[in-house]
């Protein structure tokens, strides 16, 4: 049985957020205070003290920031980048050695071109296009075959992270760039002509219980891409088929367009509202 704690104070949670985000591991990360406080928040009332408290948050940080899927050296790779973006042949090579440092996003393997051009063939042109909790994908953009004149705006809460994507995706040339933010607490302010979410819809939920239909109407896209893996990374188990029929009842409620592509070990479900943007 969960023993209540006493009502936390403001300097006890202060203290255990500066305490969690100066620990080693999160250190270049740089988790958004209002992140931890979140989680403090959600974890609190099943709490049974301080200690167990700040157990769940680290668990909750370590599924969220998923540091365990890879990393990279952020200030070499922004280097490495600066020296061949004039390339367009280099640029293509350098993008799929990177993407093979998370897990995430090397398990989509070699075909990405033939990834790109399926989901744009079904989600059409686009002017805008938002990244949500991004990862390493926006490394993709040599491969998508857009022109310059869209607007490129990924987020993500690894601040080295986005610090190197915000090089690339400029240093290409695109508008937009990336951003440091939570958007589960603060969703981009302006409209989208598509938003790509790919493998983050698990995770959200874990961090969170029944937030994402809650997350996805925060949204401001005329389409947004969700995608999950058909078997988890971690424990090989099948993911779609329980997420799915959230996702078509939360197209179908709202009168939207629903569709689904299967990439390798990804389904792609394409959620259209043409009354956004």
């Amino acid at each position: 049985m969960v023993i209540k704690m006493q009502q936390i104070t403001p300097d006890k949670i202060s203290e255990m957020v500066e305490k969690i985000r100066k620990m080693s591991k999160y250190k270049d990360v740089e988790i958004p205070a209002q992140t931890i406080e979140s989680l403090i928040e959600i974890s609190y009332p099943a709490s049974k003290n301080i200690a167990d408290l700040e157990k769940r948050i680290r668990e909750k940080i370590h599924n969220i920031t998923a540091l365990y899927l890879g990393d990279m050296d952020y200030i070499k790779a922004v280097e490495e980048f600066s020296q061949i973006k004039n390339d367009p042949g280099a640029v293509k090579e350098f993008s799929q050695q990177k993407l093979n440092f998370h897990a995430s996003t090397k398990e989509r393997g070699q075909e990405l071109a033939a990834l790109y051009q399926q989901l744009f063939s079904r989600i059409g042109n686009c002017k805008s296009i938002a990244d949500l909790a991004c990862g390493l994908h926006p490394l993709g953009l040599p491969l998508m075959g857009l022109p310059l004149d869209v607007g490129y705006y990924a987020y993500d809460l690894n601040k080295a992270r986005v610090e190197f994507l915000n090089v690339f995706i400029t240093g290409l040339g695109y508008k937009g760039g990336c951003y440091h933010q939570d958007i589960l607490i603060e969703p981009p302010s302006i409209s989208f002509d598509a938003a790509f979410f790919f493998k983050e819809a698990h995770r959200f939920e874990k961090r969170q219980p029944g937030i994402m239909c809650g997350f996805l109407d925060s949204i401001k896209a005329s389409k947004i891409v969700v995608s999950l893996p058909l078997q988890s990374l971690g424990t090989g188990s099948g993911l779609s088929p329980k997420y799915e029929r959230t996702l078509y009842v939360y197209a179908t409620e709202r009168g939207w367009a629903f569709d689904s592509f299967v990439h390798g070990n990804e389904v792609f479900y394409i959620i259209g509202n043409e009354h956004q943007g």
